[in-house]
């Protein structure tokens, strides 16, 4: 692939996240105007799932199986299951019946899809392209927690969001990393999916969530650097 055509590429891999990104508060913003809440972005953004997927090819999304028989372990991906349920420590939120439930996994599947497709699949491989892996991890995951700066429109207080887009930032490069080794979006999406559902469902005290921003950002932080010093193919992924 020639270099005009990699910036091509990543020019239309930014536009896919700009698009989701609109998307998001036009279903948001519906949702109030009308009183059926997050019901009307998860429709939205089940839609644009299906765009993704008849738009592009799946190995251009790196959506399959995991190249790397290291990972075959089940107690290398413990870390992973941990980070998935930890929001499960401070308990369900007992505001939400079981509607509010199918919502939420509704569209927690459709934003742990999407976003590691556009992310870790579209972004990761974009940059990738035009540069080197190292660099691919590090801006698709810096990328991705500055992205959740959206959510300034949702209320979030500043605090509230900084707290955030750390996480997102250490969870995001995580997730690279984990690309980066096995070449699949697929355990991303599905940690994607639960870490955002479990966030959700599980109680919103601001005091208990704080609580549990230590834990995440150490547990990804360790977590990635296991991941990048267990490279099977000589790459150096950081220092």
């Amino acid at each position: 692939m020639n270099e005009g055509k990699d910036k091509t590429v990543l020019r239309r891999a930014l536009l896919w996240i700009f698009v989701y990104i609109v998307l998001v508060n036009i279903g948001d913003e519906i949702g109030r105007q009308t009183g059926m809440g997050s019901l009307i972005t998860a429709l939205i953004l089940v839609g644009f799932s299906v765009v993704l997927l008849k738009t592009h090819h799946l190995q251009d999304l790196l959506l399959r199986l995991p190249e790397r028989n290291i990972y075959a372990s089940v107690w290398f991906f413990i870390p992973l299951l941990v980070l998935a349920l930890i929001h499960w420590f401070v308990g369900l939120e007992a505001t939400l019946g079981l509607s509010d439930f199918l919502v939420v996994a509704l569209l927690m599947m459709a934003v742990g899809f999407i976003e590691e497709a556009l992310f870790r699949g579209l972004l990761f491989l974009a940059i990738e392209k035009n540069s080197t892996t190292k660099r691919a991890i590090i801006i698709s995951g810096v990328t991705f927690g500055f992205g959740h700066i959206v959510n300034l429109l949702r209320g979030y207080s500043s605090t509230e969001l900084l707290s955030q887009i750390a996480v997102a930032i250490a969870v995001g490069i995580l997730l690279a990393l984990l690309v980066a080794k096995t070449r699949s979006i697929t355990p991303g999406v599905i940690f994607h999916a639960l870490f955002n559902f479990s966030g959700t469902v599980t109680s919103q005290d601001a005091e208990l969530q704080a609580m549990l921003l230590v834990p995440i950002l150490v547990i990804s932080v360790l977590y990635s650097i296991i991941i990048s010093r267990k490279s099977s193919k000589g790459v150096v992924l950081v220092g």
